[in-house]
């Protein structure tokens, strides 16, 4: 039974699952400006119809560099439709590190969430 209804049980406030995803796509990607992350974003089923606000996926960023998993570069050659230079993110040694660490955080995470759905499948 799946109940619609507007409530952290529909998994969408899951933004903290966006760093990990950036550094993969940075990793498996090479540098990109924050909109081709934008896109690569956009083509995860779990962001096919609603892709994350490009505003806070910039701060995202911001916050991601100054916490040194990102370095970033403007590249002048390079412009966006507006004439302006692009922002070239790149994933830091830091960045892999941490990648490391969520694939270990995620992997005990999928084991409990197992244990959790079986216990929640007997309860109801």
């Amino acid at each position: 039974m799946y109940i619609d209804m507007d409530c952290p049980c529909q998994g969408k406030n899951l933004d903290k699952l966006l760093q990990p995803l950036i550094l993969c796509i940075l990793l498996q990607g090479g540098d990109m400006h924050g909109f081709a992350i934008l896109k690569e974003i956009g083509k995860i089923p779990r962001f096919a119809d609603k892709v994350p606000d490009a505003t806070g996926v910039y701060r995202y960023l911001k916050k991601m560099e100054s916490s040194g998993l990102l370095t970033s570069k403007w590249e002048l050659e390079d412009l966006d439709d507006a004439g302006k230079p692009k922002r070239i993110f790149s994933i830091t040694p830091e960045g892999k590190g941490c990648l490391a660490n969520w694939a270990q955080a995620l992997s005990d995470y999928e084991s409990y969430i197992h244990q959790l759905i079986e216990m929640i499948h007997h309860s109801i």
